[in-house]
């Protein structure tokens, strides 16, 4: 079902998958595109995640897809926002369980998803190819950083800490459980940056698996259905513990 959820005085562009046999309790995932890209590919993922009986929403940032704005009007600080929004949303919904939501973010949209953990309560955590900002460009238009960046530093920093990342901090702090996944022939986001990422995570907490022969967005239907295979069997071993 397509929606349009309000952010201030802007929407963004949803859509809310529900599982076939609802419970009264139903776990939730948000499902957060990466840069200049939108939710297409993640409504597909989250069919089939809906399988399990999560109630999925995928989201157009603003300035992407068919969400309001401009892409180089907004920030990382803005875009959070759009995710803060997106949960207030499914807390909302009477056949979601607020105590089993989760979130899934792809490359720059992993990078929110990690800073969101700071301020949302998730259950879950996924992360793929997810880039690395650090706090001191947080409220700088994204367009304009990267567009300042040619060699791509402000989003693919292989030396941040958390204190000063807050997507790090986010991984530190996460409660739940994380699942990392890398492309193993990724250059956008390469692998000093997913190993920045799992060396602050406590190793009980952490899912990690490497897509072989794989680039940063995934170019062939078997590699999608690889990855929404590796969903899957993740979301399923947390649903039996």
């Amino acid at each position: 079902m397509e929606i349009k959820i309000r952010v201030k005085d802007q929407s963004i562009a949803a859509t809310l998958i529900k599982p076939e046999n609802l419970d009264s309790k139903n776990p939730a995932l948000i499902f957060v595109h990466g840069w200049k890209s939108n939710q297409a590919r993640n409504i597909k993922r989250a069919t089939e995640v809906s399988k399990l009986g999560f109630v999925c929403l995928t989201i157009d940032l603003r300035g992407h897809g068919k969400s309001d704005g401009k892409i180089d009007q907004y920030s990382c600080k803005d875009h959070l926002e759009d995710i803060k929004t997106a949960y207030e949303y499914l807390l909302k919904l009477p056949e979601v369980d607020p105590k089993q939501i989760g979130i899934i973010g792809s490359s720059y949209g992993g990078n929110l998803s990690a800073v969101a953990a700071n301020f949302l309560k998730f259950k879950w955590l996924v992360l793929r190819v997810p880039a690395l900002y650090i706090d001191k460009y947080f409220d700088v238009p994204t367009e304009e950083l990267i567009g300042k960046d040619e060699e791509g530093k402000a989003f693919k920093s292989s030396d941040a800490t958390p204190e000063t990342s807050s997507a790090l901090k986010g991984v530190v702090n996460f409660k739940g459980k994380i699942l990392i996944v890398e492309s193993e022939k990724d250059v956008v986001i390469p692998h000093a940056v997913i190993e920045n990422y799992l060396k602050f995570i406590t190793p009980s907490k952490l899912t990690y698996k490497v897509m072989k022969d794989a680039a940063h967005s995934l170019e062939t239907e078997e590699q999608e259905k690889e990855y929404i295979e590796i969903l899957m069997s993740f979301l399923r071993r947390q649903e039996s513990n």
